[in-house]
C-alpha cells in the first residue's frame, strides 16, 4: 500500500497510509472534509542512524513526563531533523486513526532497520516502554559501533589515495600543453578521481549509517549468530517468552539459511522436542553446549543462553579486530598503486634528462 499526502485548503497537510486514492477521499468525506487534494506520497524512510536519533529523542521526551503521543506531536513540529519531522507528522496522523505504533512505524523505516520497530513495547506501561526504548537504542548503538569501527579504519588510506591522486592531477597539469595528448592525460586524471571520490563517499556513507551490517551478515556465520543471540537476550528482556521471540528473530535477518535454522527450531520446539534436539550444535559453542545439556533436564535455558551470547561475542570482536587491520592493508595496497604512478609521472622527466 502506498502512503498518501493530503493538502487542506487552509493549508494543513495530513498524511495517510491506503489502499488508494479513492479509499483516503471516502475517509475524509465521512469526515465531512470536502476540500482537500491527494497525492501519492514517497516517505524518506528511516535507516538505523535515523531510527536510533528517534529512539533517543523519544526517550528523553518521555524522561521529560511527555506521553507518546505528545512526545510525536513535539518532534513532528518542532525537530531539526526534516526528515524525521515529516515522518513523525505521518505517524501521528496514523495513530489519531487508530493504527498501532510498532506496525505504522515500521512503514516508515527501511526494510533492513524495520524489525527494530518491534521492539518498542508501546501496549504497555510507561516503564515498559522505557526499557524497550534502552533496549532497542543499545542493539541500534552495537550495530553502528561495529559499522562506524570499520568507517575509522579506511579513512587514513582513503586520504592517502585523494592526496597522490591531486599530485598526480597537478604534476601533469604543469606539464607544457605542447606535450603530445596532453589533455587526454588531464580529462583521464580527472574522471579517475571523480569517479574515486565517488566511489569512496559511497562507502563513507554506507558504513556512517550502518549498512556494513548488510554485508557482514551475508558473508559471516559469526556476525550472524551474535547478532541473533543478543536480539534474543534484548527480546527476552521486555517479557517476551523465547518461543515468541524466536518467532519473530527471521523478520531481524536477510541470510536466507540463517531465517530457515530459526524456523527449524521454532517449530521444532513448538512440537516439544528438547532444547538439544532443537538448536544446532553450531549455535551452542564449548560450555553453552554443556548447559543447553543441562537445560533439557532441568528446563532452564537461561545459563545456557547468557554463555552462547558472550563465546559469540568474544569471537565477534576478534573478528572484527582483524577486519580493522585488514580493510587498511588492503586500502593502502590500493592507495599504494596511486602513490608509485604518481612518483613515476613525478620523477619520469628528471630520468629522461640523464
Amino acid at each position: 500500500m502506498p502512503w498518501y499526502k493530503i493538502k487542506h485548503t487552509h493549508g494543513k497537510i495530513d498524511y495517510c497510509y491506503e489502499l488508494s486514492e479513492c479509499e483516503v477521499a471516502f475517509d475524509f468525506i465521512r469526515r465531512r472534509t470536502w476540500q482537500i487534494s491527494i497525492e501519492e506520497w514517497k516517505p524518506k524512510k528511516l535507516d538505523y542512524q535515523s531510527l536510533k536519533t528517534f529512539y533517543e529523542e523519544l526517550q528523553n521526551a518521555l524522561h521529560s513526563g511527555l506521553q507518546l503521543n505528545q512526545a510525536i506531536s513535539h518532534f513532528a513540529l518542532s525537530s531539526s531533523h526534516t526528515i524525521l519531522s515529516t515522518n513523525c507528522q505521518a505517524l501521528l496522523n496514523e495513530l489519531e486513526n487508530g493504527r498501532l505504533f510498532n506496525d505504522t512505524l515500521s512503514k516508515l523505516t527501511k526494510p533492513a532497520a524495520a524489525p527494530y520497530c518491534q521492539l518498542l513495547n508501546t501496549q504497555g506501561s510507561r516503564e515498559d516502554c522505557e526499557k524497550s526504548l534502552s533496549i532497542s537504542i543499545r542493539q541500534l548503538t552495537s550495530l553502528l559501533d561495529w559499522s562506524h569501527r570499520l568507517l575509522k579504519a579506511i579513512v587514513y588510506p582513503f586520504c592517502i589515495i585523494q592526496i597522490a591522486l591531486i599530485i598526480l592531477i597537478a604534476n601533469h597539469a604543469m606539464q607544457s600543453p605542447n606535450v603530445e595528448h596532453y589533455y587526454v592525460r588531464i580529462v583521464s586524471d580527472i574522471a579517475i578521481y571523480v569517479v574515486c571520490s565517488i566511489a569512496q563517499l559511497s562507502v563513507i556513507n554506507s558504513l556512517n549509517k550502518g549498512h556494513a551490517c548488510t554485508w557482514l551478515e551475508k558473508y559471516s556465520q559469526n556476525f550472524r549468530l551474535t547478532k541473533l543471540f543478543s536480539l534474543l537476550n534484548s527480546t527476552r528482556q521486555t517479557g517476551v517468552t523465547l518461543q515468541e521471540a524466536l518467532k519473530h528473530m527471521p523478520n531481524y535477518f536477510q541470510h536466507a539459511e540463517t531465517k530457515v535454522q530459526i524456523y527449524q527450531v521454532y517449530y521444532t520446539l513448538h512440537l516439544g522436542k528438547s532444547y538439544a534436539s532443537s538448536f544446532p550444535s553450531t549455535w551452542f559453542p564449548h560450555e553453552s553446549a554443556i548447559a543447553l545439556h543441562s537445560a533439557t533436564k532441568d528446563g532452564n535455558i537461561e545459563r545456557a543462553l547468557i554463555l552462547a551470547t558472550n563465546e559469540h561475542e568474544k569471537r565477534w570482536q576478534k573478528n572484527i579486530t582483524l577486519l580493522e587491520k585488514l580493510i587498511p592493508a588492503v586500502c593502502l595496497l590500493i592507495a599504494g598503486g596511486f602513490v608509485t604512478s604518481t612518483l613515476i609521472a613525478l620523477y619520469k622527466p628528471l630520468l629522461e634528462i640523464h
